[in-house]
């Protein structure tokens, strides 16, 4: 594509826009972001504002309480005059005046405030006013009165005064809830419109970065796909001068310069195809070679794990048949001829679906209930005591997986049965952290350094299927101390393992 020289002034302009998409973007969130700012400043100082004024009604509350306090001991003090009442009522009446000024003006840290409004203003001022003038020089009258009559006398005056006093000051709590409750409004009022802004600013968000972004950046990656699927005539529409403008534009020249190539590669790769269409069939025979081989091995192994065990049970349940006629116990001889013929035709589905299949299906069966299967199975044809222990949670498997451990479960059982003359078999399935099927029994054992070697057959198989699936196996065994194969199999390899042939 040729591109036409522009005048000067639409280079520049072109230049000024480069980097338009980051600056809508900034502006815009920067925008947003003071606005927010604002609506919760606005909300903090509201907030902020009741909280003073629910310190005033405390104090304006706690000034109610501290005045009929003052009465009752200036009673006291008539009554049974003493200097420590007279210090408490002096205390009481300094503390009294503090709290009336800190009402008055107010305090920022605490924080205390009243509320804004006129009438509130004058009521405070007008209950310093009688405190001064009325209240206070009432109290000093009466502690400062020479005879007890006189004293009683000012104190009967002073319990009225003392009422309208408090009157007052429940007037001042009465405004300053009454503006609590307005500030109450206006702070619902901000979180609403904190909710709508909100609301709005996503969607007028979500509207600008479609328009600006993600609708060019889709059709760039549809263009990609086209791409991909060998289409280099796809062109993408220029619609602006920023970043995603330069960027389709660059996705043009790409999609040219590909086009040209992909018509001169078509030549080499015909010569390259004649030249790997030889050496293609050059391994298609090693191929067919090593498939031969593979599929030889898995029969035999299938062989020995499936038809071998079914026909040493068989050989068995024929002698205890045998037994069983020459005994004349026709019960038992009946009850091991059902078995023999559940054997015969368990081994006749073995062999049908090797025949078919080359393995043996697990379905959806997880590993857990496999082993509970075959343990149950094991335990009804032997007559071995079987135990089994899940530690943790039951490892997810590929069912590929599920069936080499099985595998390496049975035949670790048949060697059991055979050869070590246990009287129980334990097998623990673990999950945490790797999946470890560990089988162990109680009987003769062997010496594993001399007689597990690659010659014995089962060993070697079960051997190759812990390879296959990236597993671990493991045997310890000493004569007398029975045996204990284990087989680990690390989590991160279930995924990759699970599918190898």
């Amino acid at each position: 594509m040729r591109k036409s020289k522009g005048s000067p002034f639409s280079t520049e302009w072109a230049e000024t826009m480069k980097l338009n998409i980051r600056e809508k973007i900034t502006r815009l969130l920067v925008f947003y972001f003071l606005v927010a700012l604002v609506a919760i400043g606005s909300t903090l100082f509201v907030s902020w504002r009741l909280e003073g004024g629910a310190a005033a009604i405390n104090d304006a509350g706690s000034e109610r309480m501290r005045s009929y306090h003052i009465a009752f001991l200036l009673a006291q003090q008539v009554q049974h005059p003493s200097d420590m009442l007279r210090h408490d009522i002096e205390a009481k009446v300094a503390q009294f005046e503090k709290v009336l000024t800190d009402l008055e003006r107010g305090d920022p840290l605490r924080p205390l405030a009243l509320p804004k409004e006129p009438q509130v203003r004058a009521q405070v001022n007008q209950l310093q006013q009688d405190w001064q003038t009325s209240i206070k020089p009432r109290i000093l009258g009466i502690l400062n009165a020479a005879q007890q009559e006189k004293q009683e006398r000012l104190l009967a005056e002073y319990r009225p005064a003392v009422e309208s006093f408090v009157a007052a000051i429940n007037e001042l709590v009465i405004m300053v809830e009454h503006g609590n409750a307005h500030a109450t409004a206006l702070l619902r009022l901000f979180q609403t419109g904190l909710v709508i802004l909100a609301l709005i600013g996503t969607v007028l968000l979500i509207a600008l970065f479609s328009g600006m972004v993600i609708r060019p950046i889709t059709r760039l990656q549809e263009g990609i796909q086209r791409m991909g699927k060998a289409d280099f005539d796809v062109r993408l529409p220029v619609t602006s001068q920023d970043e995603l403008g330069e960027l389709a534009e660059g996705f043009n020249r790409m999609a040219g310069q590909l086009q040209d190539i992909y018509e001169t590669l078509e030549q080499r790769v015909e010569e390259k195809t004649r030249s790997v269409e030889a050496k293609n069939r050059e391994l298609a025979a090693l191929d067919k070679e090593m498939a031969v081989s593979e599929e030889r091995n898995l029969l035999a192994q299938e062989l020995h794990d499936s038809i071998a065990q079914s026909l040493a049970f068989l050989n068995i349940q024929v002698q205890l048949l045998h037994e069983d006629l020459q005994k004349g116990q026709t019960a038992a001889a009946l009850q091991s001829l059902e078995q023999i013929r559940e054997g015969v035709q368990e081994s006749y589905d073995d062999v049908r679906e090797l025949l078919v299949h080359f393995r043996t299906r697990i379905g959806s069966t997880d590993l857990a209930t496999a082993i509970r299967s075959a343990l149950e199975k094991f335990e009804g044809q032997t007559g071995i005591r079987t135990a089994f222990n899940l530690k943790g949670k039951a490892p997810e498997l590929l069912p590929e997986q599920v069936l080499q451990v099985m595998h390496i479960v049975q035949e670790s059982l048949s060697n059991v049965r055979k050869h070590s003359h246990a009287g129980r078999v334990d097998v623990e399935l673990a999950g945490d952290g790797e999946c470890m099927v560990t089988v162990r029994d109680n009987g003769a054992g062997f010496d594993a350094a001399r007689d597990a070697g690659d010659t014995h057959v089962g060993l070697r198989i079960m051997r190759e299927r812990a390879h296959r699936i990236g597993a671990e196996l493991t045997l310890e065994s000493a004569p007398g101390t029975g045996t204990r194969i284990c087989l680990a199999l690390a989590h991160d390899t279930n995924k990759q393992q699970g599918n190898n042939p």
